[in-house]
């Protein structure tokens, strides 16, 4: 079994980010989704994480296989929702961004370790409430979702690269 674990990404990573985050890019496309099709997420996108240490890598066996990046506290993202309601009006949250596995480890049921990983470590820090989002299209990203015990809230805008107004599907889970 292949020794697996998280932890904050760093600089030096940026390369291996990028290369996770192009390669999520390719499959979306081949879904036949909209989904990081515009220029976002992107090197520069990766870099402001990395300095504002909100990245964190999924490795296996030291090898980078994973990216997500988590935001803290109120997300401007999350601010308006359509369609339901977040479980409270609380603005210290946990949100999970950019969550993309390499596609030579797809199938092994890294992105449930993964998201337990981040759900384990953001709890440690205090946090109770998380929240994520999704295009309605991604049912892999669905089935990790529902799967970690987040429930859909509603629907969100977002504004990525060339896409405005994008509809995406909210998800939140209160531990």
């Amino acid at each position: 079994m292949p020794l697996v674990y998280m932890r904050r990404a760093r600089v030096e990573d940026a390369s291996a980010i990028v290369e996770i985050i192009d390669n999520a890019r390719k499959y979306l496309k081949l879904q036949g989704m909209s989904q990081w099709q515009a220029g976002y997420p992107n090197q520069d996108t990766i870099i402001e994480d990395l300095s504002l240490e909100r990245g964190y890598l999924l490795l296996v066996d030291g090898q980078p296989a994973g990216y997500s990046a988590i935001l803290t506290g109120e997300d401007p993202v999350y601010t308006l929702i359509t369609d339901g309601q977040w479980l409270n009006s609380r603005t210290d949250y946990a949100s999970i961004h950019r969550f993309a596995i390499l596609d030579r480890y797809r199938g092994q049921k890294l992105a449930q370790r993964f998201m337990t990983g981040i759900l384990t470590t953001f709890y440690e820090q205090g946090y109770r409430d998380f929240r994520i989002d999704t295009h309605p299209e991604n049912m892999p990203m669905q089935a990790v979702i529902i799967g970690n015990g987040f429930e859909k809230r509603g629907v969100v805008h977002i504004n990525e690269g060339d896409e405005t107004n994008g509809i995406r599907w909210a998800y939140q889970v209160v531990l």
